[in-house]
């Protein structure tokens, strides 16, 4: 089963969560506490639940409409999506959370 590597802030320690391949990113957030935002609780229409792919994202299913919505076409230059989106296959993924900037 893949491993989920979490960042929840810059310099902080991540956390690891091992889920089952069809598991979202949100889902495996849950599982350990890792504060991604949300008003949706995983439905794809608040956009809130960003993060940052640092590794894995070949493994990932394909981006989609409702993230194109709310993020744009621009993955390739952020390599932000949203976490209730976005779909964990068969290899291990590292993640950062988005925070929004006050």
């Amino acid at each position: 089963m893949p491993l989920i590597t979490i960042t929840k802030e810059p310099g902080e320690p991540s956390v690891v969560v091992e889920v089952a391949p069809g598991t979202t990113l949100f889902e495996a957030g849950a599982k350990v506490a890792a504060g991604i935002s949300t008003s949706c609780v995983g439905k794809g229409t608040c956009g809130l639940c960003r993060v940052k792919l640092l590794a894995g994202a070949e493994s990932l299913n394909s981006f989609t409409d409702e993230e194109r919505k709310h993020l744009g076409n621009v993955f390739h230059l952020t390599k932000v999506r949203l976490a209730c989106r976005t779909v964990v296959g068969a290899t291990d993924v590292s993640i950062e959370v988005v925070r929004k900037r006050k």
